[in-house]
């Protein structure tokens, strides 16, 4: 009946195709959870990372197994023979909370943070756990098995089991690819062997010698070119000029006539001259 509901469970997306960077989550656990998880099928992995944390945060159980399995996806769990040894184990008569999402979208999750995360848990609720981490490779089915079954010593009494698959090595290189492919395609390049560049006609010899420190050893009129030679002459002359008029008109303004020299001479001898 369990296993029913497992694969009943997993089918619910079986009409939607499968993304090819997807990947399954699947949590049970001994102890039951405490809020009931979100149903949907299809979560990004910050969306599943988060409801995984929020089952973990209490600690619930004694003892903790990751598995993360190479290439599986939600539609290989989805058969009932496939990955036998996940639905046998969470088919087990003392699993009271499950917690599944067929297709979570994006990378991995990180084993190493988990186990972090799942150490700190426990170690606010006073409990010291050593969670265990287990990789199964894809191409070897024994293989799989093999490892399934060491971890089964650490699924007892009190225990969770988080199993995720990992996007397998062709989608992550088909995946590549595409992003290649399509970085590729927004590069522009050029038609033009020589482009022109308006900028370079520019006459910046004046503004980087404004921007130069060193002293300008050019001449006044080099300089100045709206004080041209002409004009130069023209002031020199009208100052020459104004010069010679000034003196001129000191020196007249210094000349002194007696008033003496305008009046008439009444005297004896002037009266002689009359006669």
């Amino acid at each position: 009946m369990r296993l029913q509901i497992l694969t009943g469970a997993l089918a619910l997306s079986g009409s939607a195709a499968a993304f090819s960077d997807s990947w399954p989550l699947v949590m049970f656990s001994t102890s039951q959870f405490s809020d009931a998880p979100s149903s949907n099928q299809l979560q990004t992995r910050s969306q599943a990372l988060e409801q995984v944390k929020d089952l973990l945060t209490s600690c619930p159980t004694d003892n903790y197994v990751l598995i993360a399995q190479e290439g599986a996806n939600a539609a290989d769990i989805r058969r009932p023979n496939a990955k036998s040894n996940l639905h046998q184990a969470i088919a087990r008569k003392e699993i009271q909370g499950k917690f599944i999402v067929p297709e979570v979208i994006g990378e991995s999750i990180d084993a190493d943070a988990i186990q972090d995360y799942i150490q700190t848990a426990c170690y606010e609720q006073a409990k010291k756990v050593e969670p265990h981490f287990t990789l199964i490779k894809a191409e070897d089915d024994k293989e799989a098995t093999k490892q399934w079954t060491s971890n089964e010593k650490w699924m007892k009494d009190s225990y969770t089991v988080l199993f995720v698959g990992t996007p397998s090595t062709k989608a992550k290189t088909a995946s590549t690819s595409k992003k290649a492919s399509g970085s590729e395609k927004t590069i522009y390049e050029s038609e033009f062997i020589e482009p022109l560049h308006m900028d370079l006609k520019r006459d910046v010899s004046e503004g980087s010698k404004a921007g130069n420190n060193t002293r300008d050893t050019r001449g006044l009129f080099e300089k100045y070119q709206f004080f041209t030679p002409g004009i130069f002459m023209a002031l020199i002359t009208a100052i020459v000029l104004f010069s010679i008029l000034g003196v001129g008109l000191r020196a007249l303004a210094s000349l002194e006539v007696s008033y003496g020299a305008f009046e008439k001479d009444m005297g004896p001898a002037a009266q002689k001259k009359q006669q």
